[in-house]
């Protein structure tokens, strides 16, 4: 279950701007999540390393409010690194004493991937990548080995932070409509409540010749009663569902629009900006970009960033209260050596 990679090719695509023909089961009752997604769990260096409460944390809450993914396949990629004199953690640069920290994590992942019973770890393999590739090159590196019609794609620090029971319903309704090519999942910066509004000014902002009407153009589906898709203008590397096919053949396809080292919303996101400007709406389709709207009342966020610092703090004081236990066995271990049978000095 652990698999160490160097190099890694995208694999062709089966499927392209058709919709998928799925088994009839219902999901909940099959397993079915299992059959059309794998999770790819991206995780790089921290400061809470070497800590593994942070993924695990983040792994708990997908199998509290969204359990139907735990029958999902789950890779874990971790990421290489880069070696400096000062840590830039979001540049995939580190100490040594960081590195030595990150090296010492990947190995209890691996205690964790191979022996942890916990539900949310029972579907989890591990992918070793031997050289810094950043977040896009990450998700392209596990993309290789996926041979489900969709992923869902999670940061080792994006919590869930309420239930979400659609996950099924959802791929049912990406696959029935070929629009709908990545959804993103509500979070604080992208909430549904406001969303549409900031999105139809922002549309203004960029000088997007015609928008339209946002709430005209918002999507439904059958197959997942009860939730609307808003277009989302500008891809965000937030935990997100989307086709195989599509990652493979437009993400890491032709156009060149994820760098090595970096977020895919970087350099596609940014095209993306710049083709709304310069195409018009009508791009909006090739990118597909999906914001879910499931009418969750305020605080409508659904997906929430967890603070390493914090967890750090946690490692730290667990760290120290264990070094404080170390210390008092050693010092009772000093005075039974000097005690006689009744436990007095001798």
């Amino acid at each position: 279950r652990v698999q160490h990679l160097v190099v890694c090719r995208a694999c062709a695509s089966a499927t392209r701007g058709r919709a998928m023909a799925l088994p009839a089961a219902d999901g909940a009752a099959s397993g079915e999540a299992g059959s059309l997604c794998t999770i790819i769990t991206t995780t790089s260096p921290t400061p809470s390393n070497p800590s593994t409460e942070l993924i695990s944390e983040t792994l708990r809450t997908l199998g509290e409010h969204a359990p139907a993914l735990l029958e999902c396949r789950n890779i874990i990629v971790c990421d290489g690194y880069k070696s400096g004199a000062s840590s830039k953690f979001r540049c995939g640069i580190v100490t040594e004493e960081r590195a030595a920290a990150y090296e010492e994590y990947v190995l209890a992942l691996e205690r964790r991937v191979n022996e942890d019973q916990a539900r949310h770890w029972r579907q989890a393999e591990l992918l070793r990548l031997d050289e810094r590739h950043g977040f896009g090159f990450a998700v392209r590196a596990a993309l290789a080995s996926v041979r489900t019609p969709f992923v869902f794609v999670l940061q080792h620090d994006r919590t869930f932070m309420r239930p979400f029971a659609l996950s099924v319903p959802l791929m049912r309704a990406m696959a029935a409509d070929p629009r709908l090519k990545m959804v993103g999942l509500p979070t604080t910066t992208n909430d549904p409540l406001k969303y549409v509004m900031q999105a139809q000014t922002k549309l203004g902002e960029m000088k997007v010749p015609n928008p339209p009407r946002l709430e005209a153009v918002t999507v439904t589906s059958p197959e997942c009663p009860g939730v609307r898709f808003i277009p989302l203008i500008m891809w965000h590397d937030s935990t997100h569902f989307a086709s195989t096919a599509y990652y493979r053949d437009f993400v890491f396809g032709p156009r060149d629009l994820v760098s090595r080292g970096g977020f895919i919303e970087d350099k596609l996101g940014q095209q993306q900006g710049h083709d709304l400007r310069t195409k018009g709406w009508s791009s909006h389709a090739e990118y597909g970009t999906w914001l879910l709207d499931d009418g969750a009342p305020a605080p409508s966020r659904m997906v929430g960033h967890l603070d390493g610092k914090h967890f750090l703090r946690k490692a730290e004081k667990e760290a120290l209260q264990a070094r404080g236990r170390g210390g008092a066995v050693a010092a009772g271990s000093r005075s039974e050596a000097g005690a006689g049978d009744d436990g007095q000095p001798s």
